[in-house]
């Protein structure tokens, strides 16, 4: 009996396992390989948790179940992150992105893609080149054809200016940066008197230089009108004949001025002052709109339409925060160049665009840590790379000031910090950047990846994104052979292309960290005529 039992038993349980669906019995499979995956990654062994993860992803995609389809990636990385691929990593947190969003997981995908971009690693190169005239944006007045004005907001560094004794920015800046300027930025509250600019205007006319005036209404919009105030600060300046970018309400995307809020009401008010100046004022004014570069989400609704605007501004600052670390290892790996980006995508093709205001805080202020090594390599490498990625860039304003008019602490006075001070120096000593209105760079950037370049020797320069933050060696090697090198931004080197005539080749950049450890090797291709 017992016997025919069991037989009954078995016989039942092989029917089951006939009639069971293929799918119930792959999906016990992958679960089961899945829990393996977490029994090596709680054991630390990384690699063997990876491959097995890596493993069951696919299986979950051939079903279309992209939620776990990208959990599964999204581990495949942490694993990475753990053995220090960060390369790997990236190329993982991609797939759990793409799935995320298949799966209507929006917030997951865009936190993966964020996380990925933080890591991601990728080399665009750049041969200088001579100047060809540039985007004459239809005549608007003030532009360089090719380069970028400098500027500065130094009113409050005490070692370039002090009224008391009569030292003036506009003379002791230069001196102290080793390159003229070829603007000022001032703040005027809208509704003081005009007179209280004379000194400033005289000065400026004296030494050769535009300023760039901050108007801010600071009892809010309604205050500003068509009336006789207004029509008489436009008569001033004007007869000023001083260069003027009238910079008016600006950040107005941001919630900390008192002009935010209300596009409609800033939009008219900007039309109603552009036309009032156009009016009263001579060509020395342009009308420049300046948004904040955060928050991104509502700057175009504050926009006062083409036909208003001349030059297109933005606030661009950089201050530690080791907050959206992917890595949770205190570190800021953002890039203060990228900041850029979004205006420039935005504008740069139909008006003028600048750095209306900005600076590397060498400070992390939460903390009082100092970060001087942090924002002399985000100087340079912003200063050094921005002509290449940006070309059509056509001022960079630095805020040389510890303090803001919020009166909290930000660390950007060049005077209180040698080493920034030096980094700047040497960054603005480059011909791209001009110190007078009328100038033209002698220089421009031609970038080559994938692209056919003559046969010949070039100045080879580099914009290299990686993980780490602070890069301190870059390496060019072509077919095999080392070809150049660099230890700073913007990467240059002299290099002969000449013995590759007729050949695509792949120029190998590898970059290296602080300690000598190289991070990423990236391949660009290249086709030399």
């Amino acid at each position: 009996m017992k016997i025919r039992h069991i037989w009954a038993c078995l016989a039942t349980i092989c029917l089951l396992l006939v009639l069971m669906p293929p799918n119930h019995m792959a999906a016990a499979s992958e679960w089961t390989t899945f829990k393996e995956a977490q029994q090596l990654e709680q054991q630390g062994k990384y690699k063997e948790a990876a491959l097995k993860y890596a493993q069951v992803a696919p299986i979950f995609v051939s079903k279309k179940e992209y939620g776990n389809a990208a959990q599964m990636y999204r581990r495949v990385g942490d694993c990475y992150v753990q053995l220090k691929q960060y390369d790997d990593a990236v190329l993982n947190w991609d797939q759990e992105a793409s799935y995320a969003a298949k799966a209507n997981q929006t917030q997951i995908s865009l936190a993966a893609t964020r996380k990925a971009d933080q890591l991601r690693s990728s080399a665009k190169l750049y041969v200088e080149t001579v100047s060809t005239s540039g985007t004459p944006y239809n005549g608007t007045k003030l532009v360089p054809r090719n380069g970028a004005l400098i500027g500065a907001y130094a009113e409050l560094d005490s070692a370039v200016n002090d009224p008391k004794t009569g030292k003036s920015f506009t003379e002791q800046f230069p001196l102290m940066t080793g390159k003229k300027h070829a603007a000022y930025l001032l703040y005027f509250n809208y509704g003081n008197n005009p007179s209280i600019l004379s000194k400033h205007l005289e000065r400026a006319k004296a030494s050769g230089t535009a300023i760039q005036l901050g108007i801010q209404p600071m009892n809010g919009l309604g205050e500003v009108k068509d009336d006789a105030y207004l029509r008489e600060l436009a008569k001033a300046l004007g007869d000023s004949d001083v260069p003027i970018f009238l910079r008016f309400a600006n950040e107005m995307n941001g919630d900390w001025v008192p002009w935010t809020g209300n596009p409609q009401l800033y939009i008219e008010k900007f039309r109603l002052v552009a036309n009032v100046f156009r009016e009263e004022a001579k060509n020395n004014v342009v009308m420049v709109w300046a948004p904040g570069e955060m928050p991104k989400y509502n700057m175009t609704d504050y926009y006062p339409g083409d036909a208003y605007v001349d030059w297109v501004g933005v606030s661009l600052y950089s201050i530690f925060n080791p907050a959206y670390d992917p890595l949770k290892l205190g570190e800021d790996r953002s890039s203060h160049l990228d900041k850029f980006d979004q205006i420039y995508k935005l504008y740069a093709s139909r008006k003028p665009v600048f750095i209306s205001e900005g600076a590397v805080s060498y400070m992390y202020p939460e903390q009082k840590q100092d970060k001087t090594g942090w924002a002399v390599y985000k100087t340079k490498e912003f200063y050094g790379s921005l002509p290449m990625v940006y070309p059509n860039v056509k001022g960079v304003f630095w805020f040389d000031s510890n303090k803001d008019s919020s009166q909290r602490m930000k660390y950007y006075m060049l005077s209180a910090n040698p080493k920034l001070l030096d980094a700047y120096r040497t960054s603005i000593a480059s011909p791209f950047y001009l110190g007078s209105i009328g100038e033209e760079s002698p220089i421009a950037y031609k970038l080559i990846n994938n692209q056919a370049i003559a046969a010949d020797a070039y100045k080879l320069s580099a914009y290299v994104k990686t993980w780490a933050p602070i890069l301190s060696k870059i390496t060019y090697t072509i077919n095999g052979q080392l070809a150049g090198s660099a230890t700073a931004p913007p990467w240059t080197s002299s290099v002969n292309l000449t013995p590759y005539k007729g050949q695509t080749v792949k120029v190998i950049v590898q970059a290296y960290d602080t300690t000598g450890k190289r991070v990423t090797t990236q391949s660009v291709p290249i086709t030399v005529k």
